[in-house]
């Protein structure tokens, strides 16, 4: 996934002492994350702001706050940032002129750019969804057979 560093920000890495906030705010946030709720965010500033945040930005913010507390750098890619061959094989961990057969089969949707297939980090995400589910149906699959086989 360092591949993709040219298209995002930089990955946020923080200090001993973020750490240590960011791990006081998981504890205060966790039961609000998993209780899945919208919630109102004061800042208390001069003059205190409230803002509202809906649970899914919650859920996001949480799991930022998780890996800011183990200092494990994040980054944030949208789901509709086109990544070239080398950055989505990256992704997959396979070769490049491997996706560019899946590619060519229809397995995975592109556009060109210019002469450049790019992929959408969105479609990525479902394909490797995808060969997940066939990979654990296959295993599924062995593993039936072995039980029917007193393997």
């Amino acid at each position: 996934m360092l591949a993709l560093m040219d298209q995002t920000p930089e990955p946020v890495a923080v200090s001993d002492d973020d750490a240590l906030i960011a791990q006081a705010a998981v504890a205060k946030l966790r039961p609000v994350a998993e209780a899945r709720t919208d919630i109102r965010m004061v800042v208390q500033e001069q003059v205190d702001i409230v803002v509202p945040l809906p649970a899914a930005a919650v859920a996001q913010i949480f799991k930022i706050l998780e890996a800011m507390a183990t200092q494990t750098p994040v980054s944030i890619i949208p789901h509709d940032a086109k990544l070239t061959t080398q950055q989505a094989a990256d992704y997959l961990n396979v070769s490049r002129q491997h996706l560019v057969n899946r590619l060519e089969a229809g397995d995975l949707p592109f556009e060109f750019v210019g002469s450049h297939r790019r992929i959408r980090y969105g479609d990525l995400l479902v394909y490797e969804g995808e060969q997940r589910s066939v990979s654990r149906a296959a295993l599924q699959d062995m593993a039936d057979i072995a039980q029917d086989l007193d393997l």
